[in-house]
């Protein structure tokens, strides 16, 4: 099987992340690519290839970053499982619930990953009793901590709908955060 593969991008919000190795920043940015796109199914033995690890190797760095809920296991079957990037979004008792609706995947397109990180105070569970402009307004005030010319632009916009496609990225990607994946 050929593959058009290009490399690994390691976004921003992965590469600052000072408790992981270089291959866990790797082996989190294509979870997070694989999230992104259709969902990551993959095995161990395909990030091992990809990675140039040992399957057992990629199981370790798997359940550190469960551990540190950079990531969550969705579902398991028996034969293949799902994993999600959550980079420490939600609690691991509400990760490891089973989604009583099926989950709401990003589209990836050559954009997506610019995505910014969003903060792990964030209540999946209690977004939705918000109002839009509530939403709005905390996208607005999690803007402060991007490059101020970002900033300045997004918060020029007077809403989601008026945001340029560069900006619209961050807008998806906080709110798909934001929606109620799991019951409450």
């Amino acid at each position: 099987m050929k593959t058009n593969r290009t490399g690994i991008w390691i976004p921003r919000e992965i590469e600052c992340l000072e408790d992981l190795s270089v291959s866990e920043k790797y082996l989190l940015s294509e979870i997070r690519s694989l999230t992104l796109a259709k969902g990551c199914f993959a095995s161990n033995a395909y990030f091992a290839k990809l990675l140039g690890k040992q399957p057992d190797t990629i199981s370790r760095m798997i359940s550190k970053l469960k551990k540190r809920n950079y990531i969550s296991q969705l579902s398991f079957d028996g034969r293949r499982r799902e994993l999600t990037y959550s980079l420490g979004n939600f609690s691991r008792a509400v990760a490891e619930e089973k989604p009583s609706a099926p989950i709401q995947k990003s589209k990836a397109d050559s954009e997506v990953s610019a995505v910014p990180f969003v903060p792990s105070t964030t209540k999946v569970h209690n977004i939705s009793t918000k109002s839009p402009l509530d939403i709005w307004k905390e996208f607005l005030q999690w803007t402060n901590q991007l490059a101020p010319t970002t900033r300045i632009r997004i918060q020029s916009a007077s809403g989601p709908e008026s945001l340029a496609k560069q900006d619209r990225i961050f807008w998806e990607n906080f709110t798909v955060r934001l929606r109620p994946m799991f019951g409450s």
